[in-house]
């Protein structure tokens, strides 16, 4: 009688561990889901701030020269490079916007 009450114990444990096993596996599988959703965002979030910075300094430098070529009413080339220097970051940005609408539309 003893033998099998012990045999018993021992089996329900084995089933135990194993459940608990099973259940901490999914939880494991979630988590490195999560993290892995998590890096994407974040990779995108990096490359937007990184167009963002990028935008701003074109700006800043299209609105410098510009303010230097009124102050010396005249058009002295810098102009035209930092016009282009916007255009070329805001086409960028733009077509990361693209790029990720269309990776959330086709979710």
């Amino acid at each position: 009688m003893t033998e099998i009450l012990c045999t018993l114990i021992t089996a329900l444990a084995g089933i135990v561990v194993a459940v608990l096993s099973v259940y901490i596996k999914r939880i494991e599988d979630r988590a490195k889901e999560a993290d892995e959703r998590n890096d994407r965002a974040n990779e995108v979030r990096k490359r937007e701030s990184l167009l963002n910075l990028r935008l701003t300094y074109a700006a800043v430098g299209l609105s410098m020269v510009c303010a230097n070529a009124l102050m010396d009413y005249k058009n002295n080339g810098n102009v035209e490079l930092a016009y282009q220097a916007a255009a070329e970051a805001k086409e960028e940005y733009n077509n990361l916007m693209q790029e990720l609408t269309a990776h959330e539309v086709g979710k």
